[in-house]
């Protein structure tokens, strides 16, 4: 039975911390190394981790200073000595047969990646099911040619986005030097990718194992920040140099990456309007000329967007873009 390392980056989390090492030591899969990175935690977090060490043996626990989950993670790679590679977010539910669904999937395929589906959860209820094709199996060439399925979290044959529905090889990882950028938005997409650039294969299976937590309004104002563009952009601009290293001349898998780097803007648009920050709307004007400048001058004049958003942005209306993220902000207010 060969062996996984389970990665988990914690900060400010003590809450969490029983039922998410619950989920994990629960697994059927028992051949596992716990490796839990304490990304310099205020609370009691790091504690709550030692403690669980204590009652079970697979688990490991480092403290370091905050630096963000990319980082952490790069720490718990150097520090892994597993076969296989699962990333687990400390407040992430898996069902108890995960590992061992996804082991048993890479194993009997020969892949380099197995990825499943995942269960889309509101707080009170699962909203819908994201099922992905059962046993649909691509090269890491052909994937590489035209990829644009497979940046589609969402969709039956993406693999993009979170870390926590794949189970990744550790040679590969280890052979090609594949670690997450120093960023703190999109770090996972770019891991992802970089690790499609090696592999020979992938294979997806149909079983919902995973869930997924959907960001209410609160969580929203919670998570992100003032400068949540700047490190959007650094992840566009990551994965668009992947991307065209593989094929430049694929115009579709580069118009789906500007529309996910719009509505991620859109999104940091947003950020600009919680109230925990307290801005003006002087300043909050003068941060939305400064994003959406950017933004026009980042996509080419060929990328058409349907939303109205994206162009206002190209015409420089400012005060409309303004009031139309304001009018969004407001209707979502009780998400």
């Amino acid at each position: 039975m060969k062996k996984v390392s389970v990665i988990i980056p914690v900060y400010n989390m003590e809450n969490c911390v029983r039922d998410g090492v619950a989920c994990v030591t629960g697994q059927t899969y028992q051949n596992l190394e716990i490796i839990i990175i304490d990304d310099g935690s205020t609370d009691k977090t790091y504690f709550k981790c030692l403690a669980a060490a204590d009652r079970d043996k697979r688990i490991a626990v480092f403290s370091k200073n905050n630096e963000g989950p990319a980082a952490a993670r790069n720490l718990a790679l150097r520090k892994a000595t597993g076969d296989y590679v699962y990333f687990f977010d400390m407040d992430d539910y898996i069902k108890p047969e995960t590992i061992e669904r996804l082991v048993a999937v890479l194993e009997e395929s020969g892949s380099d990646l197995a990825a499943c589906g995942f269960e889309m959860f509101d707080g009170k209820k699962i909203t819908r099911n994201i099922v992905k094709e059962d046993g649909y199996s691509r090269t890491g060439k052909e994937a590489r040619a035209d990829y644009g399925e497979q940046l589609l979290m969402f969709e039956s044959r993406g693999i993009q986005g979170a870390p926590w529905y794949k189970l990744y090889k550790m040679s590969i990882i280890r052979r090609h030097g594949i670690e997450f950028p120093p960023i703190r938005y999109g770090e996972d997409d770019v891991f992802i990718a970089r690790y499609i650039s090696h592999a020979d294969s992938f294979i997806l299976t149909g079983d919902v194992l995973c869930r997924y937590y959907i960001n209410t309004c609160r969580r929203f104002w919670d998570k992100y920040r003032y400068d949540m563009f700047d490190t959007i952009r650094e992840h566009t601009m990551y994965m668009l140099d992947i991307v065209y290293e593989w094929n430049r001349d694929n115009t579709e898998v580069r118009d789906i990456i500007y529309r996910d780097y719009f509505q991620k803007t859109f999104s940091s648009l947003c950020v600009l309007f919680n109230p925990h920050m307290k801005l003006k709307k002087k300043a909050r004007l003068a941060r939305i000329k400064e994003i959406a400048d950017t933004f026009a001058s980042d996509v080419p004049t060929d990328f058409k967007s349907p939303h109205v958003v994206a162009e206002l942005m190209r015409e420089q209306e400012y005060n409309k873009i303004y009031y139309r993220i304001l009018l969004h902000v407001i209707k979502h207010w009780f998400d």
